[in-house]
């Protein structure tokens, strides 16, 4: 089933999963219990699942495999049905729910119960674990069950129960409770994230709290506070009345790969060898994806992606000059260059697929360069703090945001560039 497999990567790689969100309506509410044992690597969930949209007449969720079958039941279920599929780092099991019909706008609810290892077998990703030292659960392993959709949004009340002395941070809202904790998320998201630590260091100052679980710690720490001092100061300064960030949880971890932005949970990969420069775009990218509200499942995913890079990129050209800028626009014009076959365009008006790597990540960002030269620096800067007041979600509407600042002509120019026919 290679459509879960695609969708959990599309996921996995996209971002600010809590404040696109947050004008949009819930699909679900999650109340649960989650016993968790960090000595065995195993869990027991209970779930009671509010659908609160009445259109639905089935749901179908997610869940790992690992579990074996889940129970399913409720007086919102007429019937469900299961199958494997294959995930983004291991076997999932779909689970189709028939719901009955919603009587004059009443809530539907489904009881799902389910336990055993998370990772019976070693993970081929990292991003999530289970162990005496830190517990970071994000939809990459389903750990919960997840729409199939992939764009359906939740609130969450869950109290979580373990052993021990372990301090915990999350997308949201979390709080220490009399043998675990209690994450409330009343903001509608697409993940319920959170990271539980054992054994750190951790590192605070106004605006952000840095949690180091690395084992030895502090290997260029010195270089995050610093790029997350300057991070926050830019985009505060930049985001006008957008602004400003609410306070951030960064945990960085001892893995190579899987850094991620859940709204204010930002988890980085090792950070000890990153340049000062590389690690400051890093955490700005990280950052500006608080002001993404493009659909990270759809064609508009460059706006996440392209957006929160470009303006990492201006992050760090503040910070490092005019040199470091050009170096790292002429690296990003050499992949795009290198690439094999055709890249499509970043967006035309009838384009139908969601964006690929390098057109989100490398395209989009030199896009965007081209529209700050058309416009000169102050008035792009004056352009992206409108879109991030806006609350710009669709190219149409970045566009108009665009022509506002630059006028008609401009606007005409830059969708050329984004449909790669300018001259």
């Amino acid at each position: 089933m290679t459509i879960a497999k695609q969708a959990l990567a599309a996921l996995a790689a996209a971002t600010s999963l809590t404040t696109g969100a947050m004008a949009q309506e819930a699909s679900y509410h999650y109340e649960g219990d989650l016993r968790l044992s960090p000595q065995t690597g195993r869990l027991a969930a209970d779930w009671t699942l509010t659908v609160t949209d009445d259109a639905l007449a089935e749901v179908t969720v997610f869940l790992n495999a690992a579990f074996g079958e889940a129970s399913v039941a409720g007086p919102g279920v007429s019937g469900v049905s299961s199958a494997l599929a294959e995930g983004f780092s291991g076997m999932m099991r779909s689970y189709t729910i028939m719901l009955e019909p919603s009587v004059d706008g009443s809530d539907r609810v489904i009881e799902m119960r389910y336990g055993g290892a998370l990772f019976p077998e070693p993970s081929a990703s990292t991003i999530n674990t289970l162990d005496t030292e830190k517990i970071e659960f994000t939809v990459d392993s389903f750990w919960l069950p997840f729409d199939a959709r992939f764009s359906a949004l939740i609130t969450a009340d869950l109290d979580i129960w373990l052993p021990g002395q372990w301090d915990g941070v999350t997308m949201q809202s979390i709080t220490s409770t009399p043998g675990g904790f209690h994450i409330d998320q009343d903001v509608p998201a697409l993940d319920l994230a959170f990271t539980l630590m054992s054994d750190f260091e951790r590192h605070a100052a106004p605006g952000y709290a840095i949690y180091d679980t690395r084992q030895p710690a502090g290997g260029n720490i010195e270089a995050a506070v610093a790029a997350l001092d300057h991070c926050t100061d830019y985009l505060n300064t930049l985001s006008g009345t957008a602004g400003p960030l609410p306070d951030a949880s960064i945990v960085v971890t001892s893995r190579a790969e899987g850094g991620y932005s859940r709204g204010t949970l930002i988890a980085l990969t090792d950070i000890a060898d990153a340049s000062e420069s590389g690690l400051t775009q890093f955490v700005c990218h990280e950052l500006g994806h608080y002001w993404s509200h493009g659909n990270a499942m759809t064609v508009e995913n460059w706006l996440n992606e392209s957006f929160a890079d470009y303006v990492a990129i201006m992050g760090m050209r503040d910070a490092f000059g005019e040199a470091v800028f050009a170096d790292r626009m002429a690296g990003y014009q050499r992949q795009i260059d290198g690439a094999s076959g055709d890249l499509p365009p970043v967006w035309t008006p009838g384009i139908t697929a969601r964006p690929p790597y390098l057109v989100a990540y490398r395209k989009g960002p030199l896009a965007l360069a081209r529209a700050e030269e058309l416009i000169g620096r102050e008035a792009f800067a004056r352009f992206i703090q409108a879109v991030m007041e806006a609350r710009v979600s669709t190219t149409p509407h970045m566009l108009d945001v665009f022509e506002s600042v630059g006028g008609a002509e401009a606007r005409s120019q830059f969708e050329q560039i984004l449909a790669d026919q300018a001259q």
